[in-house]
């Protein structure tokens, strides 16, 4: 197995070390290669441009030194054989520079921190996780503010019975290498013929698939967030993985989508994988 190349952003907030701390505990191990990102962002009317060039030049600079103390820091109470380099850049939008800079540099992930939304920002786009979640090619492990890395013992692989085998093939070979137990879900409103035999034929592949640290159920629930969210208490996960889809506008206004709302839940860290 290759080191993993992960990419974790930081904008020096108390979440966002919360968030570095998760990540190099759990890939640390894996001799993974982390470069911490930090998107320096200044806006202001065209015709200070030179002015603002100068500032957002400085602001680098100072971005840069407080990321080489943060790295001494982070080695100093992290032990471990990993690759560990700090990155400032200049940019408009957080979205944007994750999506430039993991489409220039190989990624396998990029972790950042994830705090829980008003009903306002809900309704609308959303917030900077969720945004660099529905864009961004790579998976996203959003960590929520009081997340605390102990193990990966039990993870909640959310379904919708779409392209099953291939994403369970994923999620094993990642749940090997802690030696977790999956437990695969799908919350369904009301449990008809067509989910019955959608259930025989995971179960049929699960079989085949012989990893015996995996189950899977059908909860029968209107509210599929919540009902994922109250399985994941039930449970006491330490990990929820989706599968997600490019939105389209419709789906991005009006937050159609379960991954948003369990990203702004933020209970436990959120693995969303991008469906290809």
């Amino acid at each position: 197995m290759k080191p993993p190349k992960i990419v974790l952003l930081t904008d020096f907030s108390p979440l966002s070390m919360v968030a570095i701390r998760f990540a190099l505990k759990l890939a640390g191990p894996l001799k993974a290669e982390f470069t911490i990102l930090n998107i320096v962002r200044i806006e202001g009317p065209s015709k200070a441009n030179m002015k603002l060039k100068q500032i957002e030049k400085m602001m680098v600079t100072a971005a840069q030194e407080e990321g080489e103390a943060m790295i001494k820091e982070l080695r100093t109470e992290i032990k471990g054989d990993y690759q560990l380099k700090f990155k400032a850049v200049q940019g408009h939008t957080v979205t944007r520079e994750v999506i430039a800079f993991t489409e220039k540099n190989p990624t396998n992930m990029v972790v950042m921190g994830s705090r829980g939304a008003s009903a306002l920002k809900k309704a609308r786009m959303g917030g900077t996780t969720v945004s660099v979640i529905d864009d961004a090619e790579v998976p996203v492990l959003a960590i929520p503010e009081f997340a605390q890395y102990k193990n990966l013992e039990k993870i909640v692989y959310a379904s919708d019975l779409k392209n099953v085998q291939k994403e369970l093939e994923i999620l094993i070979e990642f749940a090997q290498i802690y030696g977790s137990h999956i437990h695969m879900i799908h919350v369904v409103p009301v449990l008809d013929k067509k989910t019955e035999i959608a259930r025989q034929a995971v179960d049929e592949l699960i079989h085949k698939m012989k990893y015996t640290k995996l189950d899977f159920r059908v909860i029968i629930d209107e509210n599929i967030p919540a009902a994922i969210d109250q399985f994941i208490k039930d449970t006491k996960a330490d990990l929820l993985t989706t599968f997600t889809h490019h939105l389209n506008i419709f789906e991005k206004l009006f937050a159609r989508s379960v991954t948003r709302t369990l990203a702004y839940l933020g209970t436990i860290p959120l693995l969303a994988l991008k469906r290809k």
